[in-house]
C-alpha cells in the first residue's frame, strides 16, 4: 500500500501537477460563460433538455458529485501536512463546513431536487476534482496572518453561509406547494434578498467564496473558484 501511495503522493504534490490543474481551473470561466449564451445548462428546469434525456435522480447524483470536492480537499491537506496555523485551521474549517452543507446536508434537507443530466453530473465531478485539489494544496502550503483583513473575510463568509441557508429554506417551502392536480409547479419566491435579486442562494455562495478570495488574494485557485 505504501509503495502505491508514494508515486500518487509525489504526483499529487508536484508543482507542475498543481500548475496544470490551476491553469485548467482558471480557463473554465472563459470557456463556459460564452457557451451558456447559446445553450441552457441541463440543470433545474432545463434538466433533460440537452439532446438525449440522460438524467440521473437529483438527490443522490448531487450528493455524489459535490462530495468529491471535500474528499479531494482533505486528501490534499493530508498529503501537504500543513503546520496547523490558525489561518490554515479556520480557512479549512470554513471550506469543509460549506461543502459538508452543500454535499450532504443540503440534499437531505431538500424536499425534492430536479433530475441532473449526465453531462452536468460529469462536468461537476471534473470541476470538483480541480476545486478540492487546488484549494487544499494551496492552504496546506501557505499561511497568512490572522489580522483585521482575515476577520473581515471570516465575517463575510459567515454572512454568506447564513444567508445561503436562509434562502434555501425559502425555496424548500415553495417546493412543497403543488397544483390542484398534484403536479409540482414553479413559483416566484419572495422574502429576503429575493426582493432584489433572482438567485440570492447563489449570491450567498459567492459571498462565501469572496471571503476566501479576499483572504488569499495571491491564490489563483481561490480566485478561479469565485
Amino acid at each position: 500500500m505504501a509503495l502505491m501511495e508514494d508515486p500518487i503522493k509525489r504526483y499529487w504534490l508536484k508543482q507542475s501537477t498543481y500548475n496544470t490543474a490551476v491553469g485548467i481551473y482558471a480557463a473554465l470561466p472563459f470557456l463556459m460563460v460564452p457557451a451558456l449564451f447559446f445553450v441552457n445548462a441541463p440543470y433545474g428546469r432545463f434538466a433533460g433538455k440537452l439532446g438525449v434525456d440522460w438524467s440521473l435522480p437529483g438527490k443522490w447524483s448531487w450528493a455524489f458529485m459535490e462530495v468529491i470536492s471535500p474528499i479531494m480537499f482533505g486528501t490534499s491537506l493530508l498529503f501537504t501536512r500543513p503546520t496547523g496555523t490558525p489561518f490554515q485551521i479556520m480557512l479549512s474549517a470554513a471550506w469543509i463546513i460549506h461543502y459538508i452543507n452543500r454535499s450532504i446536508i443540503y440534499p437531505l434537507r431538500a424536499t425534492s431536487m430536479a433530475p441532473i443530466h449526465i453531462l452536468a453530473f460529469l462536468a461537476s465531478i471534473a470541476f470538483n476534482v480541480l476545486n478540492g485539489y487546488t484549494n487544499g494544496v494551496w492552504i496546506g502550503r501557505h499561511s497568512n496572518a490572522t489580522d483585521a483583513q482575515f476577520w473581515i473575510g471570516m465575517a463575510i463568509w459567515l454572512s454568506g453561509f447564513v444567508s445561503n441557508i436562509h434562502h434555501d429554506n425559502i425555496l424548500f417551502q415553495l417546493r412543497k406547494i403543488k397544483k390542484d392536480d398534484g403536479n409540482k409547479r414553479y413559483f416566484i419566491p419572495h422574502g429576503g434578498l429575493f426582493e432584489y435579486i433572482s438567485c440570492p442562494n447563489y449570491f450567498s455562495e459567492t459571498m462565501e467564496c469572496l471571503h476566501s478570495s479576499q483572504l488569499v488574494s495571491k491564490s489563483m485557485a481561490y480566485t478561479s473558484m469565485v
